[in-house]
């Protein structure tokens, strides 16, 4: 009987001390707690009127909003204080303290400042008497246990993320080439799956980009428009993502290191694609046709740089752009006026005439049989050593991989610091990944041979559209392959000039092609070599 007249008397003091006050009233929701505990807006807003309605408290506002509790920094708070700047109220009430607050620090920090313009903030069902200096205490409790709360539910959020994870299930949106989908073993958990569609596309960039003959924003423009719709810096980070391989990345915590696992996804592309694409990209591969820093004109000058000679000094020609009395630009070749040489020749002139002369060298159809047999030929002959190289390579990265397992254990154990351990893993993973480049550009029984052919016949057969497609660098090896000499341009025509051996024995010495096919060994290897050798290669050999 004495508990329930003191609860009464402390009711009725309560309304005497806020009858008349001015109250701006708070409610604040977010998923989870719609969730979990039933804090819906509705709710909170029926108890805070009839709470005021009771303590004869006049509402001058009310604030809603759906927003995390973990910070201040939330739109109606921003709203709030600007009210309390204007002085036109006395109270801040809201439902319980973890609607106003969920970070101890931050509330306390807020409240005091509410106090110093003389407002109260409180709570209608977790109400705190300030001037009880005992009641501090429960103010700590009730804006710790909100604090609490959410670290419990971030750790378990956070720990089902990282279970997920090293299942090799992706837990995030699917990046671009897959789309949602259900786990066919258990359907209440996703998995992504590759898009009938964009998943081609996908695989599509990888392929062109790995072959060195493209940048990222011209295969960037060119996929746009295919519905790959992405920034410079999204298509970039969508070059290095390991999703696309097969494979989920584990990122670090605490003692625990970052590891990539096998996921459960479908792969859009093999690992050694990728590996391929990453030394493309940072550099790091002779298959990076373009990775030289180039200036700004080089796109429209592949021809200077040892190319081309000066047809009245010999001196090797430049090239730049003059300016027109109209505003624009037209570029030259043109020799070094320092020396006192005035040659100088238009660059598209030049440019026309080179094409011309790579049209005219078609090779006769009995030239591409018999160079086709040669390729044949030598691909039978080198399979010995191809087998070699492949038995060599894995032997080595078995070897490596049972190093970085023990380092693993010894890890664990104990037996060996961190530091060491991230060291010592990065650079066997280093090493095996240029081994697994190295097995995937050895060509399989299957598929090797038909795409080192039919790339070395397309070459062969149009030279022309091969070097409007390339890079410059690519442009000048192709010109270093096809002649022996630098090329001399004099009264808007090329003078005759030697062929590389290859090139001449291909394209006009049928008979010296037939007499080829019958020999053995080194003869052959340097024929069916020659032009891969200028770094022309099939980039795409052994995908």
């Amino acid at each position: 009987m004495l508990q329930e007249w003191l609860l009464k008397l402390l009711k009725k003091l309560l309304k005497m001390r806020h009858k008349g006050k001015r109250a701006v009233l708070y409610a604040r929701v977010s998923t989870t707690d719609q969730k979990d505990n039933g804090y819906s807006l509705p709710q909170q807003k029926e108890a805070l009127y009839k709470y005021c309605k009771n303590n004869d408290i006049d509402v001058i506002d009310y604030l809603e909003e759906d927003h995390t509790g973990t910070t201040l920094d939330r739109p109606k708070i921003k709203t709030l204080r600007n009210i309390v700047k204007s002085q036109k109220i006395d109270l801040i009430l809201f439902h319980k303290w973890d609607r106003f607050s969920r970070k101890t620090a931050q509330g306390l920090i807020e409240i005091e400042n509410y106090k110093a313009q003389g407002i109260e903030a409180n709570s209608i069902i977790e109400h705190i008497d300030f001037n009880v200096p005992q009641q501090q205490m429960m103010l700590f409790m009730y804006l710790g246990i909100g604090e609490v709360e959410n670290a419990v539910r971030s750790q378990r959020t956070k720990s089902g993320i990282r279970g997920a994870l090293k299942e090799g299930r992706h837990v995030n949106r699917a990046p671009i080439g897959y789309i949602q989908g259900k786990d066919p073993y258990n359907n209440n958990k996703p998995l992504i799956k590759p898009c009938p569609d964009k998943s081609i596309l996908i695989s599509e960039i990888f392929k062109e980009y790995a072959t060195g003959l493209y940048t990222q924003e011209d295969l960037r423009k060119k996929y746009y428009k295919l519905g790959i719709v992405r920034s410079k810096s999204q298509f970039s980070n969508l070059l290095s993502n390991v999703l696309y391989t097969g494979r989920v990345l584990v990122p670090e915590n605490g003692n625990e290191l970052c590891e990539l696992v096998p996921a459960l996804h479908d792969a859009i592309i093999t690992e050694a694609l990728f590996l391929k694409v990453q030394n493309v990209k940072f550099g790091r591969s002779n298959v990076r046709l373009n990775s030289k820093s180039t200036s700004a004109h080089d796109s429209q000058l592949p021809l200077r740089g040892g190319i081309l000679k000066c047809a009245k000094c010999g001196s090797n020609l430049t090239g730049s752009r003059s300016k027109s009395r109209n505003g624009s630009y037209h570029y030259y070749y043109h020799c070094n006026h320092k020396k006192g040489c005035k040659e100088r020749f238009k660059v598209s002139i030049a440019h026309e005439e080179l094409e011309n002369l790579l049209i005219s060298l078609q090779p006769s159809k009995a030239s591409v049989r018999l160079f086709k047999a040669i390729l044949i030929d030598e691909y039978h002959i080198s399979r010995a050593d191809y087998k070699k190289d492949s038995n060599r390579l894995k032997n080595t990265l078995k070897t490596l991989e049972l190093k970085l397992d023990n380092l693993t254990e010894k890890y664990a154990e104990g037996d060996v610091e961190k530091n060491s351990y991230i060291r010592l893993k990065e650079k066997y993973s280093k090493d095996m990944n240029e081994i697994k480049l190295e097995l995937s550009e050895i060509p399989s029984p299957n598929k090797g041979i038909e795409n080192y052919v039919n790339f070395g016949l397309m070459l062969l057969s149009d030279l022309k559209s091969y070097f409007q497609k390339s890079n410059t660098e690519v442009k000048r090896k192709l010109i270093g392959s096809i002649f022996s000499e630098k090329l001399v341009f004099e009264n808007n025509q090329y003078r005759t000039t030697k062929f590389s051996e290859v090139v001449d024995l291909i394209f006009h010495s049928h008979r010296d092609l037939q007499d080829l096919e019958h020999k053995k060994g080194d003869s052959i290897s340097k024929v069916s070599y020659s032009v891969a050798g200028t770094g022309l290669e099939p980039v795409t050999f052994g995908l």
